[in-house]
């Protein structure tokens, strides 16, 4: 008897909790997120660790986390499936999949991440006023087949100059700063975030560093095949603590890294993000300084994927979007 009663005073409250869970809103609902970054402690990395605490905190339901990853393996997670949400850019992408998979890739842009200026360094004391200077001279540029190497291969193709017109040294940043500290190289190319630690490191060293300009027309001729590298000027404030009076405005190109998803990722979830990242700005940036690029003008200006439709969604909100 007393098992009845009890039975029957439940009843009513597990048939309540059922109707109370049926009605929570689908974006209540759990939505793990793990986004892929670059290498541990990368500027992705960094950024995506401090975007996951923004999504958690905003989107409710979301659990957002980062994880190592790299642009180039991300690029192949993404276009698989692996991955839902990792840093990528058209450069790595096209290194990848070809031009002609990356007409056809389904990655999308979610937001714009940052940008990279690209840096042509010579000691302080060279002759050298331009890259056109430096034929015949030993240039470190980079890690064969990485980013930064096909970067400058692309660049001076478009230029007029072949491979052989310099004397290259396919390493990466490290090495390449002590075989420039040795006076083994005449130079050195590399994309990086400012300021670049590596400017403030061969400032100090007696062969001291200045920056090579890129003219906006030279600019234009990349641009003209390759759409994700856009113009810009390293201003002289950035490293005029470390170069001192070899501190100046240098024009260069830059390329934009992406927040990036597929095109089958659900436009809500896509929507959601872009709105945290774009309306929650300042508290991104103050968590992590490298963000603040990350606007949804940036977006709307220099989208490199095509856009989701859950962005642009959002940049049409905006005003940004048509």
């Amino acid at each position: 008897m007393r098992l009845a009663k009890i039975a029957t005073a439940i009843a009513p409250l597990a048939l309540g909790g059922m109707i109370a869970a049926a009605a929570l809103p689908a974006q209540a609902q759990q939505t793990r997120l793990v986004m892929a970054g670059s290498s541990s402690g990368g500027t992705a990395y960094l950024y995506f660790a401090a975007l996951s605490q923004l999504l958690n905190k905003y989107v409710p339901g979301m659990e957002a986390t980062a994880r190592s990853g790299g642009a180039v393996e991300n690029v192949a997670l993404l276009e698989r499936g692996s991955v839902d949400v990792a840093v990528a850019g058209p450069g790595d992408a096209s290194q990848v999949l070809g031009a002609e998979g990356l007409a056809k890739t389904k990655i999308r842009t979610l937001f714009a991440m940052f940008n990279i200026p690209f840096h042509i360094v010579v000691p302080k004391d060279s002759p050298a006023k331009s890259l056109a200077d430096l034929k015949g001279k030993r240039l470190a540029i980079g890690i064969k087949a990485g980013g930064e190497a096909n970067l400058f291969l692309r660049m001076i193709a478009e230029w007029g100059y072949k491979e052989s017109d310099f004397r290259i040294d396919y390493i990466g940043k490290g090495e390449m700063t002590n075989a420039y500290k040795d006076g083994v190289l005449d130079g050195m190319t590399f994309l990086c975030p400012l300021p670049c630690p590596v400017i403030t490191d061969v400032a100090t060293h007696p062969r001291g560093a200045r920056l090579l300009p890129i003219p906006e027309a030279d600019v234009a001729k990349v641009r003209a095949k390759y759409q994700w590298y856009t113009p810009y000027v390293v201003e002289k404030a950035v490293y005029a603590n470390a170069l001192k009076d070899q501190a100046v405005d240098t024009p260069t190109l830059t390329e934009w890294i992406y927040v990036a998803t597929r095109a089958d990722y659900p436009e809500e979830t896509v929507y959601q993000i872009a709105k945290v990242i774009g309306d929650k700005h300042a508290e991104l940036v103050a968590a992590f300084k490298a963000g603040q690029s990350s606007t949804a003008e940036n977006t709307a200006r220099f989208p490199g994927f095509p856009l989701h439709p859950g962005t642009q969604r959002y940049l049409k909100e905006k005003g940004l979007l048509k």
